[in-house]
């Protein structure tokens, strides 16, 4: 979505600058100033090891729009990508400011929890506006909780 944007504004000549050497990095990121921002994000993980064995990942952020924090829409996402690509994606419940979600691997990607495997994901947390503007991401890397 943001590289549409992207795209969509230098095609237009409208934000952003088109690059003039052919190279992407030159590229400046369109930033909607109606959209709300992802300002501080965690995720972590522990292997649940009494009764059923299991590994369960949990998520927070903070979040703030212009508008105000009730103009946050209630779901947002996390998108999980390492270098081979994209993993998968989980659900974030928002409310007040504060987005929160937990899945167990196996209903989520199939991610590992040790602490070298849990630096190597990038989990982008995205909100959205009751008005349709979505946030930049805020890429964070997980952490091994020593709950079990």
């Amino acid at each position: 979505m943001q590289h549409l944007q992207l795209i969509a504004a230098l095609a237009l000549g409208g934000c952003g600058t088109a690059p003039d050497s052919g190279d992407s990095a030159d590229t400046a990121v369109v930033v909607d100033p109606d959209a709300p921002v992802v300002t501080s994000a965690q995720v972590t993980c522990y292997e649940h090891t009494t009764g059923d064995h299991y590994i369960q990942w949990t998520a927070a952020a903070t979040v703030s729009d212009k508008q105000g924090s009730d103009t946050v829409e209630t779901m947002a996402r996390i998108e999980v990508s390492d270098a081979r690509g994209d993993l998968g994606e989980e659900a974030l419940v928002c409310a007040g400011g504060t987005c929160n979600g937990s899945w167990k691997d196996q209903d989520g990607p199939d991610l590992e929890c040790d602490t070298i495997a849990v630096g190597t994901y990038d989990f982008a947390f995205i909100v959205t506006d009751i008005d349709g503007h979505e946030s930049l991401p805020l890429v964070v890397h997980g952490v091994v909780d020593g709950a079990g």
